[in-house]
């Protein structure tokens, strides 16, 4: 099965548009748009193994100014 997954984000005032930039670089990102409500931001993550999924989960979690994040995960 492949993986895929969304990302919600929480993140520090103001830093949507840096984290956006830095987010959309990490190799297994399809998309990540702004949101308005409880969360910042979403991020789709597709990938052919789940090593390279949760290097991508690991790689959004450790950009700075992410307060929190909540990830779902499903399989195609």
């Amino acid at each position: 099965m492949i993986p895929i997954g969304f990302m919600f984000l929480q993140c520090t005032e103001g830093a949507e548009d840096a984290i956006l930039r830095q987010i959309k670089s990490i190799s297994g990102v399809a998309y990540a748009y702004k949101l308005e409500g409880s969360y910042d931001l979403v991020v789709k993550i597709e990938s052919n193994t789940v090593e390279e999924f949760t290097h991508a989960i690991a790689a959004i979690r450790k950009v700075p100014s992410i307060l929190n994040t909540d990830t779902i995960i499903g399989f195609k």
